[in-house]
């Protein structure tokens, strides 16, 4: 083997031995969680939130939603993306457009009300039973990057 040969490889980032350091965002994903690994994060996320609230890391960042209960979708898939720098503030926001959208989304699926859609804990159906649309929690939130729904 060359000298050329060692000093090319060495300069392909292909064939490094070394792992790339983590984005300084990674770390505030954990810090926010309280958790020393993805695994532990993932975990906090979904007992430590009213709704459930799913994590996922992923090569550009984070993904985060929530399943509802008792509905065929969930909220919107939000996304941050480790480029953008993003703070604990950011997460938070995040999660609590989740926990809102989810509140609203369960209460269209699950909550009783009258045969016009009025909400009434002596009703006999729901708004969703009623065919009437689901919350645009869409609205509140369209300034986050969004991914879809959870279902």
């Amino acid at each position: 083997m060359s000298l050329t040969s060692i000093h090319n490889d060495y300069l392909d980032p292909d064939k490094h031995l070394w792992q790339e350091e983590a984005p300084e965002c990674y770390q505030v994903v954990l810090d926010f969680f309280e958790a020393e690994s993805e695994e532990l994060a993932i975990k906090s996320a979904y007992k430590n939130t009213d709704a459930g609230i799913w994590l996922e890391f992923c090569e550009y960042g984070i993904r985060l939603g929530s399943i509802v209960e008792g509905c065929d979708f969930g909220t919107a898939i939000y996304v941050l993306r480790y480029e953008d720098d993003f703070t604990k503030e950011d997460i938070q926001k995040r999660i609590d457009a989740i926990e809102h959208e989810a509140n609203e989304i369960w209460k269209w699926a699950n909550a009783p009300c009258t045969k016009t859609g009025k909400p009434s804990a002596k009703g006999k159906h729901t708004q969703a039973e009623l065919g009437l649309d689901a919350p645009d929690t869409n609205y509140n939130y369209g300034m986050f990057e969004q991914d879809g729904r959870s279902s």
